[in-house]
């Protein structure tokens, strides 16, 4: 059972997403106090207001506490000068590192500044410091107080209608800020200009010209215009959200902060109640609305809001470190009340100075400390429902809700052969939560995949793994297994010369579901490689997959997510009454087709629920199932992860639908096409960059090298009888369109493509590393997208057409045409390893004569009962 420590170690280790925050300080401009007191980092007030912080409770409380962050005692506020000033002089960047231990991105409202500020540094500037790259949230009354300013000193038409042109260019602002893929959401702060009353319609255009015209009386084309006067504020939020919702309703969530709450004295206090905008949220329902600040003193009703309407967020931020321990306790408990807990999320408002990030996110976590581990005492929560709470506030609620499509347990630099970084628990602990959770546990099974994609495994007692996970022995494996084929032949002389050793990663660990006993009693893990003298070993495949993941974030600051879907057939086996092998198969449905529910279907439906229910177990969480084109094919939908990861589920749910199909006499067979007359079976890929800034780049380099791909992705000259025109299986040009699903390549938002020349007999570990390879070669090229977004099936075209779209290669008809591509690309070989390809190639040669060998009765069926 979980223990109160465990949940400790989640809420002061679990990675953060600060959902709102703003730029820091040069190293210039950071100990300029005159103009950036050090005292703003626990106050709102300013000038002679200000000087009274230093008797707050809050400030005195920051002093203590950042003798830590500094490395130095600070007994006053002259002693915590000293030490800053220390750290800004002698390494800056080093301190904000520190600043920002455990912040996994920032999205940041970097307007809070003069656009042209320079004492600010840019947004981009901070992905340095967090292992991801910073978002922006677009401030929509800095925005156009810009345009307005622009505008004005441009040369005017007289007759033009100013108002007409303000309006014009400022949605024309906001449409392409909806299409930047950095920008993540939009922030107002009309709770500081005329307050959160905002009228539920807009305004006509007499009302709206005048507001325009006033707004301009206050102002000059030196100093600018602040946007302060009600219609024209008013009409910002319903513009901005109405183009939330569209974007919304496209399937792409953008969504619209308010400053809410305590802020300095430039804004009406009574007018900072969040209560005034139901009308306004009642209205856009659609558009998500994230209330921040914890709407302080306002919180209770900011969680009404978020209680009772789908669209509105609470955020927790600002309060940290504003106000005293006890009422950052009382704030986080009365947000508690009534605010469903996946719609709360974490800032620290952080801004100018590093301090006001890392006193936010100390004081945050010590105050969830307080208040989870008195809920879990006082028996509100279990320790698991306080673990899931604190890491959706921490992290999950904001990738949602932003779709940054970010994965926790991706850590920047971390090397190759790590099996988990120092803030995690230790192996030894890993493995003890694990049987504690899994007491039934009683054997490990560690797995690999060769280059066949055959999935091997050695057993082990739990007690001798533990001594295998505590480095106290290792598992030697013949070299062999590099130059192995499915039924154990070794294509080389001497390879039975030499051992490799497996290395557990302990990330990777599942429960065997879905099988009978004593199998139910076990549990599998994947394995690295490594060498005799304990290093990476090339030609691992997990271990080419993650060096290609972490140089495309070290390199060029991508993060990757992948997810797959799984197709199946089930199958009747057919066997001779004589000797009771098995001598052929047939589909396991009859009146079937694609996501229809027939009478053999539903008699399917028991079996499609048991791998559901069983994979929930395992917590790997199904998108969605249902039945496809084939006679008895369904496909299961797995949610998407960082790729290591996302293979990983991959083998383990496809463990889970082959071991229930057993235990209702049925076969799952990934064979691409297990009927010549029947659509056929893929294991579709989904890949996401994040940001999708380069994604033209990254796409002209898979497509510059794609052929070379499918030696990775068709992997056995059976997965070519899938590539045919008008089967919905990409067709056979390599292409690329949006929402194109006969073209190998289906664009389906910025940065995110299906890939659908792949299927079950590649190893996914390579396949996904293959294409991201050509993406990391397409980025470090800077490679222009040549090639035009293709909206039929290319095989439909004429050569002409084709041609005009830069369409000019066929997808390889065979595994030979694919490996003697594969052989064209030199950098591509060096990417993932030259011995290792070379040797990838012998294998898969070997293995192509192998099969060509048999019957095509002969080789179906072998294939049949081995994939």
């Amino acid at each position: 059972m979980d223990s109160l420590d465990s949940l400790r170690h989640t809420i002061h280790n679990h990675p953060l997403i600060d959902n709102h925050a703003h730029n820091l300080l040069n190293q210039e401009a950071v100990t300029d106090y005159d103009n950036y007191p050090l005292e703003s980092i626990i106050s709102e007030a300013h000038s002679e207001a200000l000087k009274n912080a230093q008797s707050t409770l809050p400030l005195i409380r920051a002093t203590n506490q950042l003798s830590e962050l500094y490395g130095t005692p600070c007994s006053n506020w002259s002693d915590v000068l000293a030490a800053r000033n220390k750290w800004v002089e002698q390494d800056y960047e080093g301190f904000v590192q520190r600043s920002l231990e455990g912040t996994h991105v920032l999205l940041l409202d970097d307007l809070l500044m003069d656009e042209d500020d320079e004492d600010v540094e840019p947004y981009a500037w901070h992905d340095s410091f967090t292992t991801s790259a910073t978002k922006r949230i677009v401030r929509i009354e800095a925005l156009a107080a810009s345009l307005l300013k622009r505008i004005m000193n441009e040369e005017r038409d007289p007759e033009e209608s100013i108002w007409n042109k303000f309006r014009t260019k400022f949605l024309a602002l906001l449409d392409d800020a909806m299409d930047d893929s950095a920008v993540v959401g939009f922030k107002s702060v009309i709770c500081y200009r005329t307050g959160l009353d905002i009228d539920p319609y807009k305004a006509d255009e007499d009302t709206m010209t005048a507001s325009l015209h006033r707004t301009l009386d206050l102002g000059t084309k030196k100093s600018g215009y602040r946007i302060e006067d009600k219609p024209l504020n008013d009409w910002l939020v319903h513009e901005t959200l109405q183009a939330v919702t569209l974007k919304k309703r496209q399937g792409v969530s953008k969504p619209l902060q308010f400053h809410t709450g305590l802020g300095d004295n430039d804004i009406s206090l009574i007018k900072a109640n969040p209560a005034y905008m139901q009308p306004l949220i009642a209205r856009y329902s659609v558009a998500e609305i994230v209330l921040l600040h914890s709407a302080y003193p306002f919180t209770r009703e900011a969680g009404y809001l978020a209680s009772v309407y789908p669209n509105v967020y609470l955020d927790l931020g600002e309060v940290f470190p504003m106000v005293s321990r006890e009422a950052q306790e009382m704030i986080l408990r009365q947000s508690l009340e009534l605010t469903p807990m996946n719609r709360l999320l974490w800032s620290t408002d952080g801004h100018f100075h590093p301090e006001t990030f890392w006193l936010a996110n100390k004081q945050f976590r010590q105050a969830l400390e307080k208040v989870f581990v008195e809920y879990v005492q006082n028996g509100d929560l279990n320790v698991s429902q306080a673990k899931s709470a604190v890491a959706d506030i921490l992290f999950h609620n904001s990738n949602r809700l932003y779709q940054l499509n970010l994965d926790p347990e991706h850590k920047p630099g971390l090397a190759t052969q790590s099996l988990i970084s120092t803030n995690d628990p230790s192996p030894s602990d890993q493995i003890d939560a694990f049987l504690r959770k899994n007491p039934e546990t009683k054997y490990i099974w560690m797995q690999w995949v060769d280059y066949t994609a055959t999935l091997r495994v050695r057993m082990f007692p739990v007690q001798e793994f533990i001594r295998i996970v505590r480095r106290q022995r290792r598992v030697g494996i013949a070299l062999a297994i590099t130059s192995m084929l499915q039924d154990d032949k070794v294509l080389h002389e001497g390879a039975a010369t030499g051992q490799l050793y497996m290395e557990p990663d302990l990330n990777s660990l599942y429960i065997n579901g879905g099988m009978s006993a004593p199998a139910a009693r076990s549990a599998t893990i994947m394995t690295f490689w490594r060498s005799e003298d304990d290093k990476p070993l090339e030609g691992c495949p997990r271990t080419t997959l993650k060096n290609i993941v972490d140089l495309l974030h070290t390199e060029h600051k991508i993060d990757i997510l992948c997810g797959f879907e799984i197709e199946v057939v089930f199958l009747k086996p057919q066997k001779d009454p004589q000797s009771g092998r098995v001598v052929a198969y047939e589909p396991a449905t009859s009146n079937h087709s694609w996501s229809q529910m027939t009478g053999d279907t539903r008699g399917m439906v028991h079996i499609l629920e048991e791998v559901t229910q069983v994979l929930s177990s395992m917590g790997i969480e199904l998108q969605q199932f249902h039945a496809e084109s084939a006679l008895g094919q369904f496909e299961f939908v797995l949610p998407p992860a960082a790729p290591l990861a996302a293979v990983d589920a991959l083998y383990a749910a496809r463990q889970v639908v082959t071991a229930i199909a057993e235990k209702h006499d049925l076969r799952a067979t990934l064979y691409p096409r297990p009927f010549p007359t029947g659509a056929g079976s893929a294991s579709h890929t989904h890949i996401s960059i994040n940001p999708a800034t380069r994604e033209e780049e990254f796409l002209a380099g898979i497509l510059d090298v794609y052929c070379a791909i499918t030696a990775f992705t068709l992997a056995q000259d059976a997965s070519y009888e899938r590539i045919r025109p008008g089967i919905w299986a990409g067709s056979e040009w390599v292409a690329w369109g949006v929402q194109n699903r006969e073209a190998p390549i289906r664009k389906i938002s910025a940065g995110h493509w299906e890939f659908k020349s792949m299927d079950g007999l590649a190893n996914p570990y390579l396949a996904v590393a293959a294409i991201l390879a050509g993406g990391y070669l397409g980025l470090t090229r800077s490679k222009p997208l040549m090639m035009k977004d293709c909206a039929v099936d290319a095989a439909t075209l004429t050569p002409e057409e084709r041609e005009k779209l830069g369409i000019n290669t066929r997808i390889p008809r065979s595994l030979n045409e694919s490996l003697r591509y594969l052989q064209r690309y030199s950098e591509f070989q060096e990417l993932l390893g030259s011995e290792f390809v070379r040797n990838y190639i012998s294998v898969k040669s070997g293995e192509s004569t192998r099969l060509a060998a048999m019957s095509e009765t002969e080789r179906r069926l072998w294939l049949l009962e081995r994939y």
